[in-house]
């Protein structure tokens, strides 16, 4: 099933700035109020008692604002995190996000003794239209594929990019056919997007499938048998 393309992350509106004149104004009250005895001398029980209520007051204040910056600190923490697993250009995961999911989902399918796939997918054309039309269109054309892979998968699906023109599959809870039909599904979508309907400018992809954990129980090497299968597929000229 198609799913949205899940929106970039965006970092919190930033209020560090008020929050410091907040903690600053609270810290200089509290500051004046335990140094007004000694400037002024003894206080009244109802100054003495106002003086207090202001203190706590301020004290509150504080508490509060360093509450609201942890949260928001806490906030542009997560968002950094997911940026710098995601690939800016097509708005896929990274190549870091890919070996880091690689790991989860070595570890989560070999406790419950399950498969998944790897699928790997080469561009083919790509170079040309960067050679021809310029690395603009180039880039526009990777933006598009990410989108479509996107859009094709299922939701428990995840896709990556490798580098270059190379993108990167994993699916959960699926074996050599499940893989074998989802890599055709994903080639059939390279063609129908972006100029792989324009004649002149086509763009096709090949597949290399790795399966876990009979292809490998690491994730390097599930990547190297993906990869010596997507040779093997351009090779012999199994693009779709």
């Amino acid at each position: 099933m198609a799913r949205k393309r899940p929106k970039p992350p965006q970092l919190p509106p930033s209020g560090a700035p008020i929050g410091a004149r907040v903690l600053v104004a609270g810290l200089v009250a509290i500051a004046a109020g335990l140094l007004l005895p000694l400037l002024v001398g003894s206080f009244s029980e109802t100054q003495a008692l106002i003086l207090a209520l202001v203190e706590i007051g301020c004290l509150a204040l504080l508490a509060g604002g360093v509450v609201v910056m942890s949260q928001r600190l806490a906030a542009s923490h997560d968002v950094l995190w997911a940026m710098a697993r995601r690939d800016e250009l097509t708005g896929v995961g990274n190549y870091r996000a890919l070996h880091e999911r690689l790991a989860e989902e070595i570890s989560r399918h070999q406790r419950h003794r399950r498969e998944f796939a790897l699928v790997l997918l080469d561009l083919d054309g790509f170079k040309q239209i960067n050679e021809e039309h310029g690395h603009l269109e180039g880039d526009r054309l990777l933006a598009e594929i990410g989108h479509a892979l996107q859009e094709e998968v299922r939701r428990e699906d995840s896709v990556f990019r490798q580098g270059g023109d190379e993108f990167a599959v994993i699916v959960p809870e699926a074996g050599i056919e499940e893989a074998e039909e989802v890599a055709g599904r994903l080639c059939q979508r390279v063609r129908r997007r972006g100029f792989g309907s324009d004649d002149s400018r086509p763009v096709s992809a090949a597949a290399g499938l790795a399966v876990f954990p009979a292809d490998g129980v690491g994730g390097e090497e599930l990547l190297r048998c993906a990869d010596l299968d997507l040779f093997a597929a351009k090779r012999d000229g199994r693009t779709a």
